[in-house]
């Protein structure tokens, strides 16, 4: 269970730190296994902390992932949370 999460939480850190990337970007950037990657990305739509569009002006069409303003306050205190809690 907690390895399903920490995808979840390093990809919310990612894009916070990177904005807007496709899942090429995603994957090669923040070092998230394929396999939870879809996972993450479906777990944090649903909590409306990230969004997804198609990038229709490249070929091939590009998925993007963005963060959202829930998702950066949600970014902010995970990161205070480790900072304290890695002091």
């Amino acid at each position: 269970m907690i390895e399903k999460q920490s995808g979840f939480l390093r990809l919310l850190l990612y894009l916070d730190e990177h904005g807007e990337q496709s899942i090429t970007e995603i994957l090669a950037g923040s070092g998230i296994p394929v396999h939870q990657l879809y996972a993450s990305i479906e777990m944090a739509k649903n909590w409306k902390l990230v969004s997804s569009r198609i990038d229709k002006s490249s070929y091939p069409n590009r998925n993007l992932v963005g963060i959202t303003e829930n998702g950066r306050a949600a970014a902010k205190k995970l990161e205070e949370f480790l900072t304290a809690v890695l002091k």
